[in-house]
């Protein structure tokens, strides 16, 4: 009777152990998966918002039989907005911020699509290789921002950068004509507006002064708005929840 006591109380130990082991797993399954799902809740620094403001230019030509040419680039400015957490409780730096991974879906696979860092500090570009971005764009932390060189501010920014798009085609024109400088000039060429629809996502990755790393996913249908009918065509969006910055080792 002793002996079958002894093995009913280790049978039951055992069960317990094992009932403990699988309620730590499930603990830590749900804590795992309301991070993949939440990410970091308190990051010293947040994004704010993200800017997008999309247009089209032309670049106007005369033929040897003296007809005029409107040549046409789609472009969309992106500006994405990323201050100090006034909850985190902690002194920390922004070291450094890198754009990378960019991976673009397009409608329309005779389009060519670029990605341009900015020229100055008033983010204006020039649509040339030496401003094309190949890999990834970084922006370097310092005492005050200086766009020309790649720095921002360590404890808040701007930064941001242009997606063109060409080989769109041309719209011909006679002298007498007013071409439009803006989006406009899309519906002149007869261009419609899901032609020129692509979806662009890329990595924001902010390293901070104290060595930490957090990354976020950020995807992006452009151009934004109406540009056939408005021109230019503006986006601020705030709400960025569906956004996840998760800690990177």
């Amino acid at each position: 009777m002793k002996q079958n006591r002894f093995y009913k109380k280790r049978i039951i130990h055992v069960y317990v152990v094992v009932l403990i082991i699988v309620i730590l797993l499930i603990t830590a399954g749900l804590v795992m998966l309301k991070y993949h799902v939440e990410g970091e809740k308190n990051l010293p620094f947040n994004l704010e918002s993200i800017n997008i403001i999309s247009t089209a230019e032309s670049d106007i030509k005369q033929d040897e039989e003296e007809n005029w040419h409107a040549g046409i680039l789609q472009k969309n400015d992106i500006f994405m907005v990323i201050e100090k957490n006034k909850h985190y409780n902690k002194v920390d730096t922004i070291k450094e911020i890198k754009i990378e991974n960019f991976k673009i879906d397009k409608i329309n696979e005779n389009i060519e699509i670029n990605i341009y860092k900015p020229k100055n500090n008033n983010y204006n570009y020039e649509y040339t290789d030496d401003y094309k971005i190949q890999n990834d764009l970084q922006f370097s932390g310092a005492q005050e921002t200086n766009i020309e060189a790649l720095q921002i501010n360590n404890q808040s920014c701007k930064i941001g950068f242009s997606i063109t798009e060409s080989n769109l085609g041309e719209y011909k024109f006679s002298t007498n004509e007013k071409v439009p400088s803006d989006g406009k000039l899309l519906a002149k060429a007869g261009i419609k507006a899901e032609d020129i629809k692509f979806t662009i996502s890329f990595d924001l990755i902010i390293y901070t002064g104290k060595g930490n790393k957090f990354k976020a996913n950020i995807s992006l249908t452009l151009p934004t708005g109406n540009i056939l009918e408005e021109g230019v065509s503006t986006e601020e969006i705030n709400n960025l929840d569906n956004i996840v910055f998760k800690r990177v080792h």
